[in-house]
């Protein structure tokens, strides 16, 4: 049997308490054994790392969490703005439940940047972070900050507004595949839309699907930090990061995003380094980045 259908044999869903509901995770190992935390992107779920997971090291705890209002977890409550900052709680809630002093921790895209502003908060916990190609979060200049949260308030009460008393759109699965193929920035395989959407779906009683991902998703997540303030907080890291960046994705050639991964360069507990991909390599092709992190992870020696 192939190696990876094995680990997937073995993975157990578990869920976890929260005052708005619950989040839902898979696990994989032994809950004794050393602790690796998983974060996913915005409108993913934790499926995203499935192709992943088989070529990493076994011997280790390995959880990968749907982020609240994402996957199979529960939805934060109503009327405010999702925010790193409620990430950052929801996953210590997590920590906390789990019992967990030190872990080790991969995010890819938003699941970065949330182990990141975890890593800056609680340095204590984290003891190596890898980042997959997080473009961001872009720093807000002080004369940009009242147009910035304007736009903010107006897209929340926009999004509630379009999404009220209203049923979700329905489609069929080949039409929600199509949806995932056509509509991200990042191109996806049709085997990793596979993987990706099963996670995502509910079925309706008329046999078509809607997506379970939050709508507030669509409002920026970002907490609105000046350049100094991300540059202070970038620097409360003190863990190894090893940040893979992916070579096909033009975003990162953005100002804003060259501006914040010059911050994290200035770290010098932070290496960056260029992979051959898409924002998504850790999906589409997980053999280019797993050996990376297995050596960065696992061994006594991290220098790449």
């Amino acid at each position: 049997m192939p190696h990876n259908l094995v680990s997937e044999m073995n993975a157990e869903e578990i869920s976890i308490p929260v005052p708005w509901g619950h989040i839902s995770a898979k696990t994989w190992g032994h809950p004794l054994a050393t602790q690796v935390l998983f974060l996913h992107g915005k409108q993913d779920n934790c499926n995203t790392f499935d192709r992943l997971i088989p070529l990493l090291r076994q011997g280790f705890y390995f959880v990968c969490l749907d982020i609240p209002g994402h996957g199979c977890s529960s939805h934060f409550s109503p009327g405010f703005r999702i925010t790193l900052e409620s990430y950052v709680t929801a996953i210590k809630r997590v920590v906390d439940h789990l019992q967990w002093k030190q872990f080790k921790c991969i995010g890819h895209s938003m699941g970065g940047m949330i182990a990141s502003f975890f890593a800056s908060i609680y340095p204590e916990y984290i003891e190596r972070l890898v980042m997959i190609d997080c473009a961001g979060p872009m720093s807000i200049y002080p004369e940009d900050t009242i147009q910035f949260m304007r736009t903010l308030c107006d897209n929340l009460l926009m999004v509630e507004s379009k999404t009220m008393n209203r049923s979700p759109p329905s489609y069929t699965y080949e039409q929600a595949v199509n949806r995932i193929l056509t509509k991200r920035p990042s191109k996806l395989t049709r085997h990793s839309a596979d993987i990706l959407i099963k996670r995502s779906l509910i079925k309706n009683s008329d046999g078509k699907y809607s997506f379970s991902t939050d709508q507030r998703l669509k409002v920026d997540y970002n907490q609105g930090f000046t350049p100094m303030q991300q540059m202070v907080l970038i620097h409360s890291i003190k863990c190894p990061v090893l940040y893979l960046l992916a070579a096909e994705n033009m975003f990162q050639k953005l100002p804003g995003n060259k501006l914040t991964r010059k911050m994290y360069k200035s770290n010098r507990n932070i290496q960056i380094v260029k992979v051959n991909g898409n924002h998504d390599v850790h999906l589409n092709h997980p053999e280019r980045i797993a050996d990376l992190i297995n050596t960065f992870l696992f061994s006594e020696c991290s220098k790449l």
